[in-house]
């Protein structure tokens, strides 16, 4: 990306990140900013997010409901699925949102020319998972069974017999919210590993066949206003300014 968008962001001289909380805040803010001026950063915070809460959702949702017998509306496990992985995808996507473009900043390193897939990948999985630890409480406060929110679903989705039966004579296993929070970021920990890494490679992949099409096609040389073009898909392309591409490259940059 070219253009004050991405000279707003520009790194220190020295090499050095801002240490003053007030300074490393506005950094942020610019880092995530300009981040999302580039087209692809939507695709990929959509695509993370649905890949972490939706596929690793499903993982998990076995864990807490099905191995764990956690209180829950009396509806079919594919809609209960649905129902706590919708409410991840609602909670989370704006938390991952931010944790995305600092992770890629965060890999670029203090050059931002060429970010480290595997910095990326923990990065964005290791704080991702930390905000779900407090999930399992939230979902029994919100959607446990007897919730306003589990009798909507239950008229919702229609009450399924056998999670009624279990229900009515199973009596849902007791745990703490500290231990359900330390499973959670002990399993979560390796799901969101796999789920940010495939999610990456989704989106690169994406990207690429994008850029391949968008170069085959002829394109101006400047805009109306005498500019560059700005590039339609960045690829992680080694900038000056210091201000992270969408998609980090790794070794694979050409």
């Amino acid at each position: 990306m070219r253009g004050p968008a991405r000279r707003r962001v520009r790194a220190d001289p020295s090499g050095q990140r801002p240490t003053h909380p007030v300074g490393a805040l506005r950094l942020w803010i610019d880092v995530v900013r300009s981040y999302y001026l580039q087209p692809v950063a939507w695709v990929s915070l959509l695509v993370s997010a649905a890949f972490l809460t939706y596929g690793g959702g499903a993982v998990m949702f076995w864990v807490h409901a099905i191995l764990r017998k956690e209180a829950g509306p009396a509806i079919a496990d594919s809609h209960h699925w649905l129902l706590d992985s919708t409410l991840g995808f609602v909670a989370l996507t704006p938390i991952l949102a931010v944790i995305l473009p600092l992770a890629v900043w965060h890999a670029g390193g203090r050059d931002q020319t060429r970010p480290r897939l595997w910095v990326y990948v923990i990065a964005v999985t290791t704080v991702f998972t930390l905000f779900t630890g407090p999930g399992p409480l939230l979902h029994n406060t919100i959607a446990g069974g007897g919730t306003p929110l589990a009798n909507l679903a239950t008229r919702v989705f229609g009450e399924d017999e056998q999670a009624a039966m279990h229900a009515m004579h199973e009596m849902p296993m007791a745990h703490s919210p500290v231990s359900e929070g330390l499973l959670q970021v002990a399993i979560g920990l390796p799901v969101y590993l796999v789920c940010t890494w495939l999610s990456l490679q989704l989106v690169r992949t994406c990207a690429r066949l994008a850029l391949r099409a968008r170069r085959s096609q002829p394109m101006a040389t400047q805009n109306r206003d005498g500019s560059a073009p700005m590039p339609p898909v960045p690829m992680g392309e080694p900038e000056p300014t210091g201000t992270p591409s969408a998609l980090p490259c790794g070794d694979e940059h050409r």
